[in-house]
């Protein structure tokens, strides 16, 4: 072995070590909540990834449209989401366990925004802590773009080694909002990132990894209907971030 593919071969044992010391096993799973509605069937979104020339994961999901919620609405929801707490019904919650009833841990401000905006802004790194059914999921990622128009996250390896991006689309209609996210999973470094990829699509994104989390995603925007626009009624009310919530248990 010549001296190239030795430093490769350390570089990515390394590359790979971070990525599983970065594996939270096992996150600490929160009790899962009692919530006054019923998802949609996931199933019937729209969903599908593939593998692209540089062995990276494209992910794509259509989330089912929005109806009575504007693009407005879903920004201001995600910068809440770290910073704020809910009474739903006589129970307190963070705002982020009403974001999935029961696969969704802790989410925190790491570095707050440039600008000094609270919560999730342009600039800001968030961690978050969730499992996808069986397989648990943290990490921190930096949001490149924020705005009613989506957001850019990018995720990577102690600031220094990227592993693609995250990208959330809001499409403002009339009558609501059209929601899809395209995400790159991966590195896109010579020879190096070809390796790296193969670790993350064989051992942490894996293909039964890859149907949870899209699973996952579903459910969690589909939530928004259920409460979103009784939260953001009360956007220029609430004190301290915490809002009340009177739902009642649909049928």
């Amino acid at each position: 072995m010549n001296k190239t593919w030795k430093v490769l071969a350390v570089f990515t044992v390394v590359i790979a070590t971070s990525i599983w010391l970065a594996s939270p096993t096992p996150l600490v799973r929160d009790t899962p909540r009692d919530l006054p509605w019923t998802l949609p069937d996931y199933r019937d979104a729209k969903v599908e990834w593939r593998i692209d020339e540089l062995g990276r994961i494209e992910n794509h999901v259509e989330h089912f449209f929005l109806e009575g919620i504007s693009s407005d609405m879903v920004a201001w929801f995600y910068q809440q989401l770290p910073i704020s707490t809910v009474n739903l019904n006589g129970q307190n919650y963070p705002l982020y366990h009403l974001f999935h009833p029961t696969e969704h841990g802790r989410i925190r401000v790491v570095e707050a925004a440039p600008d000094g905006t609270a919560g999730m802004a342009a600039g800001a790194i968030i961690m978050r802590e969730e499992w996808f059914g069986e397989f648990d999921s943290k990490g921190a990622a930096r949001l490149e773009e924020f705005s009613s128009n989506g957001m850019l996250a990018k995720p990577s390896i102690a600031g220094i080694i990227s592993l693609g991006q995250v990208q959330h689309i809001y499409t403002n209609t009339a009558a609501g909002t059209h929601y899809r996210v395209e995400a790159t999973i991966g590195s896109d470094l010579p020879i190096i990132g070809r390796l790296i990829n193969y670790y993350i699509r064989t051992q942490v994104f894996h293909p039964e990894f890859m149907t949870q989390w899209q699973r996952h995603q579903i459910q969690e925007v589909s939530s928004l209907q259920f409460f979103l626009p009784q939260l953001y009624a009360q956007k220029d009310q609430a004190k301290d971030n915490h809002f009340v919530l009177n739902i009642e248990t649909a049928p």
